[in-house]
């Protein structure tokens, strides 16, 4: 019988026939080989690289802190995190489908990128907080936030019920499901990937759509709105609260729509709450909320945030709250498995009906601030002198001289105070410019350096973060002056707030970061930049550690009078940035700096600088030449008299040369 064959294949009896398949065959578990050893090493690399966490050995090839199933939270609330979960790397020869997930450990062992230094000053400052709730003896309270999901409302029961109900379809071979375990993992992840972790954790994200099982899991909620449960003891709570006068806020990360859905049955409780704060009106972080949340509901309550106690247990909100300064309490849910990795509630109660009692509590009434009696600075080291601006100074075309070089010009002519911000690019040429002058005999504390906050980096953390960078740049142990950048951002910016809480709400979390870095000894001095007299009012009514300087524009055509008179008052020192109008007024042509410069032998530009270290105002001239930075601090052998500062302060016509108002940021 002859045996068909495809063209071209060998016979059996062709030494060829055996040999291809086998070199196929050793390539195939090669490959699988490779695989194997390099793939459990790429997985950890990942969650390694990428965690603030360090390292404290190994366990079954993986470090020991990704080595057991519990959620493991890290805190950074300026991106944004919550769980961060990874699960254990089975061995490859026993599990060789282990290492089929890597999309699900690409997206659940993401975590902020942020140094570790970072997150241990960042914890630190919560420490200190649970520190203080433990030596009080009673605890002063003006108001109280409420949380919704498992807070007052039972939702994650039933939301449990309905990913079980959505996987059935798909989940034929018996595996978990969503058991409780695995519940407290997915709690604060995004919807798409809690979607993906629940199929990974099944086997089943190789032929399930994650889309199709969100559709489904929403499908069957859909039944489940009209009849959710409020947690026991939860209308007693709000009613005892209510009955000894505490002001009271719901916090939630659902949006307005959803929350309405949730409490549909339970109106008459929604009535009872003063102020209520969704996820359409503040910052959701990852599902979770956020400190800027828990700042905006303090704020409408009109309630110092450190004397609010706020009911929560999930981790993020945990850490939010604390990063506001809040007490916070946790009614802790038996089903989940809550992993405070970096410090968790002040206090704990077994139920809601323990909460209720309220005991330990103690009503304190709000204390709204006193306009006629604001607080006032105790301590303003800044001298009054002609600062070097760093802003828009560049290195030279040809190369000759770099930033670093001009102020090194600067400081060679005299000067001694250095602005510098994250947002001018100019810190790393200060820090190099002070050290060489270190290098030649000079002292640290013979200088003034003062740098900002930009305002892409308002925010409790995210300005810890911003300082520590500055101080890393400027190679320097401590800076003396940390200023707020703006306000907000400027209207008609994309990142620009709509309503002036937001922008509130971002200043104080901002001013509570500066003012602990003051405490850690890393900050002479905080101040702010192109605040108005109503922003100082707002800053000063909120803060323990009061400004010492506020920087604005200001020259003889925008004298800021009234501004200069309330901020003295305070204890506020001003710094004057564009004395000369940036070029554009043509200031330093006026015929009467002419004419009194022509009285001095001094130039119109000299004219000005003299006026305002006389008005008690620190001016930060730009210069690029040599010659023109040596003019700048060349004012010191000469006094304006009384009549010539007046007839300056005469030309004042309000006329801004920056494009900002900063009196239209809300």
């Amino acid at each position: 019988t002859m045996m068909l064959r495809p063209r071209g294949r060998p016979s059996p009896a062709s030494p060829k026939y055996y040999v291809y398949p086998a070199l196929v065959s050793a390539a195939a578990l090669l490959l699988v080989a490779v695989i194997t050893t390099r793939e459990p090493q790429a997985q950890v690399g990942l969650a390694t690289s990428r965690t603030v966490t360090a390292s404290c050995g190994s366990v079954g090839g993986i470090p020991a802190q990704f080595a057991s199933r519990k959620p493991l939270f890290v805190a950074n609330q300026a991106r944004a995190q919550t769980h961060v979960m990874q699960r254990r790397v089975q061995d490859s020869k026993s599990s060789p489908s282990s290492h089929r997930s890597a999309k699900m450990y690409a997206t659940v062992a993401s975590t902020a990128d942020v140094d570790t230094p970072t997150k241990q000053s960042v914890v630190s400052g919560l420490e200190a907080l649970t520190e203080r709730a433990k030596q009080a003896n009673g605890v002063p309270i003006q108001a109280v936030i409420l949380d919704l999901d498992g807070g007052i409302l039972d939702y994650e029961g039933p939301s449990n019920e309905c990913l079980n109900q959505a996987l059935a379809k798909y989940n034929k071979s018996g595996n978990v499901g969503v058991n409780w375990d695995l519940h407290s993992k997915i709690m604060g992840l995004r919807t798409q990937e809690m979607a993906e972790v629940i199929l990974d954790s099944n086997r089943l994200l190789d032929r399930v759509d994650p889309d199709n099982f969100i559709k489904r899991y929403y499908e069957f909620m859909e039944e489940k709105y009209d009849k959710l449960n409020l947690i026991e003891g939860a209308e007693d709570l709000i009613k005892n609260l209510k009955s000894k006068g505490f002001p009271i806020a719901l916090a939630t990360s659902s949006s307005r729509e959803s929350l309405d859905r949730k409490m549909s049955n339970h109106k008459h409780i929604m009535d009872m709450f003063d102020v209520v704060i969704t996820g359409d009106d503040a910052m959701v972080h990852f599902g979770k909320k956020s400190t800027e949340m828990f700042t905006l509901a303090a704020e409408r309550m009109g309630a110092d945030p450190k004397r609010v106690m706020v009911l929560d247990d999930s981790p993020m909100a945990v850490w939010s709250a604390k990063a506001a300064g809040m007490y916070v309490c946790s009614i802790p849910d038996q089903r989940f498995t809550q992993d405070y990795s970096n410090g968790g509630p002040d206090f704990k109660v077994t139920s809601m009906k323990e909460f209720a009692k309220l005991e330990g509590l103690v009503h304190e009434a709000l204390k709204l601030p006193d306009p006629e009696n604001l607080p006032k600075s105790e301590f303003n080291d800044m001298p009054i002198t002609v600062g070097f601006g760093t802003d828009l100074i560049h290195t030279a075309q040809d190369g000759s001289l770099t930033c670093d070089d001009k102020i090194t010009q600067a400081i060679n002519a005299g000067y001694r105070l250095i602005d510098t911000a994250t947002k001018y690019e100019s810190e790393a040429d200060v820090g190099r410019a002070l050290k060489d002058a270190m290098s030649r005999g000079m002292k640290r504390e013979d200088f003034y350096v003062v740098t900002k906050v930009w305002v892409n980096d308002m925010g409790y953390s995210s300005a810890i973060e911003s300082v520590e960078k500055s101080l890393r740049r400027l190679q320097l142990d401590y800076v003396d002056l940390v200023l707020i950048h703006w306000p907000g951002p400027a209207p008609g910016k994309p990142e620009a707030q709509q309503f002036g809480w937001e922008n509130k709400a971002k200043r104080t979390l901002t001013w509570r970061a500066l003012e602990e870095m003051v405490r850690r000894g890393v900050v002479k001095s905080i101040g702010v930049a192109n605040w108005t007299t109503r922003h100082l009012k707002e800053t000063l009514s909120i803060a323990e550690i009061p400004p010492t300087v506020n920087q604005v524009e200001m020259h003889p055509y925008y004298t800021r009078d009234r501004l200069l008179d309330f901020s003295t008052t305070h204890g506020i020192k001003l710094m004057g940035y564009s004395p000369f109008g940036r070029g554009r007024l043509n200031i330093i042509n006026d015929p009467i700096m002419g004419e009194i410069g022509e009285k001095y032998g001094k130039s119109g530009a000299q004219v000005i600088l003299k006026w305002m270290v006389q008005r008690g105002v620190v001016p930060l001239p730009r210069a690029s030449s040599e010659n023109r930075i040596k003019q700048n601090y060349d004012i010191f052998d000469f006094d304006l008299t009384p009549e010539e500062i007046k007839t300056i302060d005469g030309l004042n016509g309000d006329k801004r040369s920056c494009s900002i108002d900063c009196h239209s940021i809300p």
